[in-house]
């Protein structure tokens, strides 16, 4: 019935029995006395608590906390922040996860400052165990990747093999074995090459898992042998005891109950040994399982009280709702339908708030998922095509300079010509000519090499906006339409009707980042043509409106337009449309609902200034520095996290110093901001 992953990291510390625990606490409080160093004392604190942890919790705890009192008085930053995850870790051995969080944060903050990558890295990875222990598993992963970017940073294989351990669980999670095996088997060639032999028989116990629950049994249960052959070479109690209960799992699938038993008891006899009430909760759970199969409805009843007792204590809701339906086969079995009904409709409430607990988390872990796996292609792909340009280039560069050689050697065998025949003016005005012909060449090949590197940086510029704001919407589209395939029958037509509004939200954004960009690689390549005209300004400006209104309806923004009628300017429609509609857009995006925008009209000399005010969030002076800088492409999040390119302003400026204007924005935070632009006045 129940499966259990091994997590590297929640086996961080080994079982000690209690009589050998006793005689090092013993040893440690006698240094401790001898000690006066108050760092070293923290070191010697922390080892004593380290030992309680499987023995005495509160003894534990009361150790973690003079340790810290100690770690404030000295004053060492790292010091503080080691006590703190070191009482994170006893929270989350505990079961209290919510604490563990608690105090991981605080612990990060510090690591944080202190620029210790490692450490950091480390942090991440527990806060995102114990999100998944909280079922919040969109919190689990984004932690997970940002565990993973820092050790690929520091080159820890070690903690990069842990993060594919976890990222593995999450697919596992999800049912996506295939996936899951990918991540473990990926874990399995790092602990390899370190030959780290618990890291080893952990990735076996994972890649069992999923062969087994992909229909692979026979295959699984070799691996499960393999990691017992080393689980009993290092003396890991706990994880001889995962790979028993995982074979009396596969033997329940084949219908072995009687091998299924054996294994099964040596399980929750490891688990008693050594007191891990998971492995206790676990091993009940599957005998009931088992009793029920032989209709031993007595012995089941038994074994998932006992079960769920423990669960509730641990706080495990998969192992409540499996013990709660056990006991309802039990006592239908049994005849006894009022028991079977209770049961059942505690098992119906706890599924159903899972249900729900899952519905809005199924979705951003899909996405999460679903984006860290195509961004394993997408690196790849652009590596390829960089590598690729880098050699066109470098082949090139090498082209060029073997032609300037040429020319200086051929440049250099004229002049002696000419030194050799002074008299003949045919020679001499043949050595201009040359020489006229090298510079032309040399400006030719200087003005390639521009061009091919203004091509390259477009390329690059395009590539950055797909990858980056393309996909989102795309990512979205997909997963709500394929929840809509998968769950039609189970929607409601409200449900069904909101879906498709944020599909097509989603497909507007993206019609207009391609609008965007279909002008701007016209702008860029010179096929967009200027074509002046007299236009009615305050006419233009409420054209545009119009098309952006259903946007300030959603927002509840009002616009104004107050710009005077009698305005006529000299400008290219198509451009002028672009430039209102990518200045009204963003301040829709930057303002908060029931906000107001107004746009106004001042004549100066022979221009008109135009302004685009709200009364958003503003624009730091560092935002401000780069907002229109054609070198790089910057994009944030609206006031409702509207998505966008960074793609329109570029195109702003571009448009309107074709005009021959100016734009500039002038903001202050959290008061609102001003994009004004000039364009010159229409004369008869």
């Amino acid at each position: 019935m129940e499966n259990k992953l091994l997590i590297l990291f929640f086996l961080g510390f080994s079982t000690l029995l209690i009589g050998q625990e006793t005689i090092e606490i013993v040893q440690l409080k006698k240094e401790l006395q001898q000690e006066s160093i108050d760092t070293s004392k923290v070191s010697i604190y922390l080892k004593i608590a380290k030992l309680y942890i499987k023995t005495d919790a509160d003894s534990s705890l009361v150790n973690f906390n003079k340790a810290l009192v100690l770690a404030i008085k000295a004053g060492d930053q790292s010091k503080i922040a080691d006590v703190l995850s070191k009482v994170g870790y006893y929270y989350e051995k505990t079961c209290n996860n919510k604490d563990a969080i608690d105090n991981y944060n605080k612990s990060l903050s510090i690591f944080e400052k202190l620029n210790n990558k490692n450490k950091t890295a480390k942090i991440y990875n527990s806060l995102g165990f114990n999100y998944s222990k909280l079922y919040a598993e969109d919190r689990a992963i984004e932690y997970y990747l940002k565990s993973l970017s820092l050790n690929r940073e520091i080159s820890n294989q070690q903690g990069i093999a842990s993060n594919y351990t976890n990222i593995g669980n999450l697919y596992y999670g999800e049912g996506n074995y295939d996936l899951a095996e990918k991540y473990f088997r990926d874990a399995l060639l790092i602990y390899e090459k370190l030959d780290n032999k618990k890291g080893i028989s952990t990735s076996y116990t994972n890649i069992a898992n999923t062969l087994a629950d992909n229909g692979k049994v026979t295959e699984g249960l070799d691996y499960y042998k393999k990691s017992i052959v080393i689980e009993e070479e290092l003396g890991d109690q706990y994880g001889i005891a995962i790979n028993y209960n995982n074979i009396g799992d596969c033997y329940i699938n084949l219908k072995q109950y009687k091998e299924a038993l054996v294994y099964l008891k040596k399980t929750l006899k490891i688990g008693d040994d050594i007191g891990e009430k998971d492995l206790q909760s676990l091993a009940l759970l599957n005998i009931s399982d088992v009793e029920n199969k032989q209709k031993n409805y007595q012995g089941a009843i038994y074994a998932a009280r006992e079960s769920y007792a423990i669960a509730d204590l641990i706080g495990d809701l998969d192992y409540k709702l499996e013990n709660l339906l056990n006991a309802s086969i039990a006592y239908e079995g049994l005849g006894n339908n009022d028991m079977a009904l209770k049961h059942l409709k505690n098992y119906s409430a706890i599924r159903d708030s899972l249900i729900k607990m899952d519905r809005v988390k199924k979705i951003k872990l899909f996405n999460t998922l679903n984006d860290l796996e195509k961004s394993q292609y997408t690196i790849v792909d652009l590596s390829k095509s960089n590598e690729i340009s880098q050699l066109k280039y470098d082949k090139e560069k090498k082209y060029t300079h073997f032609l300037i050689i040429a020319i200086v050697i051929f440049a250099f065998l004229l002049i002696l010509l000419i030194l050799q025949n002074t008299s003949k003016r045919k020679a001499f005005n043949l050595l201009e000519f040359k020489n006229y012909e090298v510079n032309k060449m040399k400006d030719e090949i200087h003005g390639q090499s521009e061009k091919l590197l203004q091509l390259n940086n477009t390329k690059d510029k395009f590539f950055s906006i797909i990858a980056h704001d393309l996909k989102n919407p795309f990512n979205s589209i997909a997963g709500f339409t394929e929840l809509m395939i998968e769950n039609n029958d189970g929607y409601d037509e409200t449900k069904r009707l909101r879906f498709l509004k944020i599909i097509k939200g989603s497909t507007a954004k993206v019609s207009n980042l391609l609008d965007n960009l279909l002008i701007w690689a016209n702008s860029q390549s010179g096929k967009l043509k200027f074509d002046p005209k007299k236009l009615n300004l305050a006419q233009q400006v409420s054209n545009v409106a119009s098309f952006l209104e259903i946007q300030a309806i959603n927002k509840d923004i009002t616009i104004l337009n107050t710009v005077e009628k009698s305005i006529l300017v000299k400008a290219d429609e198509n451009m002028l449309d672009t430039i209102l509609r990518n200045l009204i857009s963003n301040a829709i995006k930057f303002t908060s609902p029931k906000g107001e925008i107004q746009i106004f009209s001042t004549l100066k000399n022979h221009f008109v200034e135009i302004t685009v005010e709200d009364n958003g969030i503003g624009l730091s002076e560092e935002e401000i520095a780069i907002l229109f800088n054609g070198s790089e492409i910057n994009s944030s999040l609206g006031t409702s996290n509207e998505q966008g390119s960074g793609l329109g302003l570029i195109l702003c400026r571009d448009f309107v110093e074709t005009h021959g204007g100016k734009i500039w924005v002038e903001s202050v935070i959290n008061e609102g901001s001003e994009f004004k632009f000039t364009l010159p006045i229409w004369k008869e």
